[in-house]
């Protein structure tokens, strides 16, 4: 009985913690650390304000704590494919083989910025971060955007069929950046499309675009 009694009480905690880290990627996602408040974080997940400190010592803490969230899942999303990616680097690829991996890996960032899940904020807490540079800002570069730009820049040096220059970077940045686009400015980007949410058809659309930049370098 005092197994059982201990598991549940283990699931539970859990459970709370990952109400109140899904409450913070959308507090922090939409108005930032300092304009977030604890209160209004504890009332979305539906926990007494005191749990926050309990879980992760105070908002700082429940921060840095959304942010290991993130990249935890962004590596469990993409981790096989850029750990795929850069073996083969590894071995000298041909152009064909930089080029396939460079559109697999784009249209997979794609979704992940995308965020079809409308209750899923993960992108809009890394945008504001990166731009805002909060107390997340360090961890968050060095283990999202840096090593993906540096994927992204010597599978574009791999297309180009040459060793990596300064100018790779610059193009997967621009890349990437572009792939942002379609999540800070969402709503302009379905009106001009003509959608009201990103469908099938419409990420078929956006995967050949990718195609077609691509082709292009």
């Amino acid at each position: 009985m005092a197994v059982k009694e201990a598991r549940q009480g283990y699931e539970k905690s859990e459970a709370t913690r990952a109400a109140i880290i899904a409450a913070g990627h959308r507090f922090f996602g939409a108005q930032g650390f300092n304009g977030a408040t604890t209160r209004a974080i504890a009332e979305a997940a539906g926990v007494a304000l005191p749990a926050i400190a309990y879980h992760f010592g105070g908002k700082e803490g429940l921060y840095l704590a959304c942010a290991e969230d993130i990249l935890s899942r962004y590596y469990a999303e993409t981790g096989a494919l850029a750990t795929q990616a850069l073996t083969a680097l590894s071995e000298e690829p041909g152009e064909a083989v930089c080029r396939d991996y460079l559109r697999r890996i784009l249209k997979q960032l794609l979704r992940v910025f995308v965020q079809p899940d409308a209750g899923d904020y993960r992108a809009d807490f890394v945008t504001r971060e990166l731009r805002d540079r909060g107390p997340a800002f360090q961890r968050l570069c060095e283990g999202l955007w840096l090593p993906g730009v540096d994927l992204v820049a010597r599978l574009v040096a791999g297309v180009k069929g040459r060793a990596g220059m300064a100018d790779d970077q610059v193009d997967a940045l621009m890349l990437i950046s572009s792939l942002l686009a379609f999540n800070t400015g969402r709503d302009v980007t379905l009106r001009i499309l003509g959608l009201d949410r990103f469908d099938a058809d419409a990420f078929s659309r956006l995967d050949a675009a990718i195609d077609r930049l691509v082709a292009g370098i």
